[in-house]
C-alpha cells in the first residue's frame, strides 16, 4: 500500500508542474509591459505564466511542458503582425483533444480580419459550433466617459457552479466582436442590452450580443473572447477603452476574468459546456492573404527564451526622480492644439481675435503648459517654400507676444504624423509589403525630416529662455487621424532597405542576409531567434539618431525638457528608441497619453532608464462628473497631471477638443477646467 501512494504521489507531483503551467503567445508581439494586465488575473488563478514574445508560435515541445495555453491573434492584414500557420492550426487541435486548454484572443477592434478568418476555419472544423464576427460592438448610450469608442459593458453568464457560477454586475471589458455560439450555454458573456454593430449602410441593433464563449474539444476546452477583453485591466497595444472613473466596475471585471481562469483548472466544471460535433474539412484556399503552410518546430529557436509574467515593478522606481517644484506643485496642466490653423491645405497664423480668445482660455482654466504643432519644418529656409517661412515666423511672433505676460509655458512641437516629409523608402511588413509610413531607419527621413525640424525648435528655445519651457514631438491619435495611424511604427515592421542594411550590420550578420527578398527577412530573422536581436538593433540605432537631436538642441539651450504625446502607452521599438535617446539623467521625460493607469507602466520603464511623468488625456465631457473627488485623483495621485486637445475655434476658447462624448462651449469648458486645476 505504502509503495501505491509513493506511485501516485510521484505520478500526481510529475503532473501538476504541467497543469498550472500557461503559455502566452502573442502574435503583435507586444512589449511585456504591455501583457501585464492579460496575465494577472491567470497568475492570481494558480497558474506560472511564461510569454514567449519572438517565437509566438507552437512547437511540439509546448505540448509537454504546458496544459493551458493563451493565444493573442493577429493584425493583419489591416496592421503589420505575424499570423496563424498551419503548424499552429495542427498543433492546436492535438492541444485540445490531449485535454488542454486554448483561449483564443482575437483582435477586437477592427483588424486581424485574417486570423479572425482562420481561427473560425478551425473553429468550424472542430465542430466547436462557434464563430467571430468582422465587426466592433458599440453602445452610443453609454454614460461613462471611456477613452476610446464607446464600448458596450458586458454581463457574465452563470456556468455551472462556481468560480463561473456566480452573476456579477455589469462591468467594462473593452472592444469586442459578436461571438454567436451555437447553443445559449457555451457563452461566458453577453453585451448591454443596447449594442449594436456599424453595418455598411446603418447601424444594426445586437442586443444580448455574445462576447466569449467556451465549448469542449475532445477531453480539452475552447474558449474564444477578444485579445482586448483579456487585456482591459491594464494598458495594450491600442489605446484603452476602459472609463477613467469606474474604478469599481474594474473589480467586477478582474473578478470574471479571474473567475474564467480559475474555471479552466476545473475540468469537473466543464460539463455544462456543450461538447463540440462533427466538424467540417479544413482549408486555408480562399484565405483573405496566404496562411502560412510551416509545419511545426520540434521546438522554439535559441535565443527566444519565455519571460514571466506579469512584470513586478521596484517599489523604488515608483515615482518619477528629478521632478521640478514647478510640475510637483502643480502638476500637468496641459492644452494641445495647433498654432497654426490650416486653409486650403496651407498652414496660415491664427487671427488676433482667436489667439485672444485662446490666451484668455488658458488664463481662466488655470493653465500652466501650451503645446501643439508649431510646424516647425515649415520654418526651415533650406527646405520650405517663402511663404511658409513667413507665416511661421509671424505666428510664433504672435504666440510670443500673447504668451510672454501670462504665466503659461509654451512647448511648440513637432507634428510628426502630419508632418510634409521628403520623399524616400517606405516601411515594410513581415510579407515584405510596403507601408504608408516611411522606412524608420531612411537616412533621409532623419536629415530632411527630423533634423530640420528640431533645429528650428531649438532656435526658438534659445531665443525665448523663459517662455519656452519644452519641446514636443506628436506620434499622433491613430484612431481618429489617418495620417497617424500611416506613421506608426508597430511590431512587425520595420523591414525595409535602410532598416535591414544598419541592423545587419549592428548584429555582425552580413553575407548572405545582405540579398534576402523583403518577402523572406522576418520570416527568416524569427526561425534563426535572431528577432529580439533585430528589434534591439533597431531601438538603439533610432535612440543614438535621438540622442543627436537631443544634444544638438542641448547645445542651444541646456534646461530644456522633452515632452511627447503618444497614441497609448510607449511599447513599440520606435517609441521606446525615442524616448531613450531623449532622456536625461537629470530631469523627466514629459508624456501625454489617452491612458489612466499607468504607474506600473513608467515604472518599468524607469527600470530601462527611461523616467517619465505622465498626464492624461481629459475629453470635454468627463469633466461634466459629479465625482470630482475620483477625477481629481484619477488626475493628480494616479497620473502626474492631465493635457486637453482642442481646435481653437472663431471666437470662442477650444471647446470642440477631440475625444468622446459631446462638444460642450467654451465657457462651460473653461469653468470645468478651472474646478479641476484648483
Amino acid at each position: 500500500m505504502k509503495h501505491v501512494w509513493l506511485i501516485a504521489a510521484a505520478l500526481f507531483g510529475g503532473c501538476q508542474p504541467q497543469a498550472r503551467r500557461l503559455l502566452l503567445l502573442d502574435l503583435a508581439l507586444s512589449d511585456p509591459v504591455a501583457l501585464n494586465g492579460t496575465a494577472r488575473p491567470w497568475k492570481d488563478a494558480g497558474y506560472t505564466v511564461r510569454y514567449r514574445r519572438f517565437y509566438p508560435h507552437l512547437t511540439r515541445a509546448d505540448l509537454g511542458q504546458y496544459r493551458t495555453l493563451v493565444f493573442l491573434l493577429g493584425r493583419e492584414p489591416e496592421a503589420p503582425s505575424d499570423a496563424l500557420t498551419a503548424g499552429d492550426v495542427a498543433l492546436l487541435a492535438e492541444w485540445v483533444r490531449g485535454g488542454g486548454v486554448v483561449v483564443l484572443g482575437y483582435d477586437g477592434d477592427g483588424e486581424g480580419y485574417l486570423d479572425r478568418w482562420t481561427a473560425n476555419r478551425w473553429l468550424e472544423y472542430e465542430g466547436t459550433g462557434i464563430s467571430i464576427g468582422d465587426r466592433v460592438l458599440e453602445d452610443t448610450t453609454t454614460r461613462t466617459v471611456t477613452t476610446g469608442r464607446p464600448q458596450p459593458w458586458a454581463v457574465a453568464r452563470p456556468v455551472g457552479d462556481e468560480p463561473l457560477g456566480s452573476v456579477y454586475e455589469p462591468f467594462p471589458l473593452d472592444r469586442n466582436h459578436v461571438v454567436v455560439a451555437r447553443e445559449p450555454t457555451q457563452l461566458l458573456a453577453l453585451t448591454s442590452h443596447h449594442a449594436f454593430v456599424r453595418a455598411p449602410r446603418e447601424p444594426a441593433e445586437r442586443p444580448d450580443a455574445g462576447i466569449a464563449a467556451a465549448a469542449r474539444v475532445g477531453e480539452g476546452l475552447v474558449v474564444v473572447i477578444s485579445r482586448h477583453a483579456l487585456g482591459a485591466l491594464g494598458p495594450q497595444y491600442r489605446p484603452s477603452t476602459t472609463p477613467l472613473l469606474a474604478a469599481d466596475a474594474l473589480v467586477d471585471t478582474y473578478g470574471f476574468l479571474a473567475a474564467v481562469a480559475r474555471w479552466t483548472r476545473r475540468p469537473a466544471e466543464w460539463a455544462h459546456v456543450p461538447p463540440a460535433r462533427r466538424g467540417s474539412a479544413l482549408s486555408f484556399e480562399e484565405a483573405p492573404l496566404p496562411v502560412e503552410l510551416q509545419p511545426p518546430r520540434l521546438a522554439p529557436p535559441t535565443g527566444t527564451d519565455a519571460t514571466g509574467l506579469p512584470l513586478v515593478p521596484d517599489a523604488k522606481l515608483a515615482r518619477a526622480t528629478n521632478v521640478p517644484d514647478w510640475l510637483r506643485q502643480q502638476g500637468l496642466r496641459v492644452l494641445w492644439t495647433p498654432l497654426l490653423a490650416t486653409r486650403e491645405e496651407q498652414r496660415v497664423p491664427r487671427p488676433s481675435a482667436t489667439l485672444d480668445s485662446l490666451v484668455t482660455f488658458l488664463d481662466v482654466g488655470g493653465f500652466n503648459l501650451l503645446t501643439g504643432d508649431a510646424y516647425p519644418e515649415g520654418g526651415d529656409s533650406a527646405h520650405a517654400r517663402w511663404w511658409e517661412r513667413d507665416a511661421v515666423r509671424r505666428a510664433w511672433s504672435d504666440a510670443v507676444k500673447r504668451l510672454g505676460p501670462t504665466s503659461v509655458a509654451w512647448m511648440p512641437a513637432f507634428d510628426y504624423a502630419a508632418a510634409r516629409l521628403p520623399p524616400g523608402d517606405s516601411s515594410r511588413g513581415p510579407r515584405g509589403e510596403a507601408l504608408p509610413a516611411p522606412c524608420a531607419l531612411d537616412t533621409t527621413l532623419w536629415a530632411a525630416g527630423f533634423a530640420p525640424a528640431y533645429a528650428a525648435l531649438g532656435r526658438l528655445a534659445a531665443e525665448q529662455r523663459t517662455l519656452v519651457i519644452a519641446l514636443g514631438l506628436d506620434l499622433g491619435d491613430p484612431l481618429r487621424d489617418a495620417r497617424a495611424r500611416g506613421r506608426s511604427y508597430g511590431m512587425g515592421q520595420d523591414f525595409c532597405d535602410g532598416a535591414w542594411h544598419r541592423a545587419l550590420v549592428r548584429l555582425g550578420r552580413r553575407g548572405v542576409l545582405d540579398s534576402l527578398p523583403y518577402a523572406a527577412r522576418y520570416s527568416t530573422l524569427r526561425e534563426a531567434g535572431l528577432l529580439p536581436l533585430y528589434y534591439r538593433a533597431l531601438q538603439d540605432d533610432v535612440a543614438e539618431r535621438a540622442s543627436t537631436l537631443r544634444d544638438r538642441v542641448l547645445r542651444q539651450r541646456r534646461d530644456l525638457y522633452f515632452a511627447f504625446r503618444l497614441p497609448q502607452a510607449p511599447g513599440d521599438w520606435f517609441t521606446l528608441g525615442l524616448l531613450r535617446g531623449f532622456a536625461l539623467p537629470d530631469r523627466p521625460l514629459l508624456l501625454l497619453t489617452p491612458e489612466a493607469k499607468t504607474r506600473e507602466v513608467l515604472a518599468l520603464l524607469r527600470a530601462r532608464g527611461m523616467n517619465g511623468v505622465h498626464a492624461v488625456q481629459l475629453a470635454p465631457a468627463l469633466l461634466r462628473t459629479r465625482d470630482w473627488t475620483g477625477l481629481k485623483r484619477t488626475v493628480f495621485e494616479d497620473n502626474d497631471g492631465f493635457w486637453l486637445a482642442g481646435e481653437a475655434r472663431g471666437s470662442g476658447a477650444p471647446g470642440g477638443a477631440r475625444g468622446p462624448g459631446p462638444r460642450l462651449p467654451g465657457d462651460s469648458l473653461v469653468r470645468l477646467v478651472r474646478r479641476l486645476a484648483r
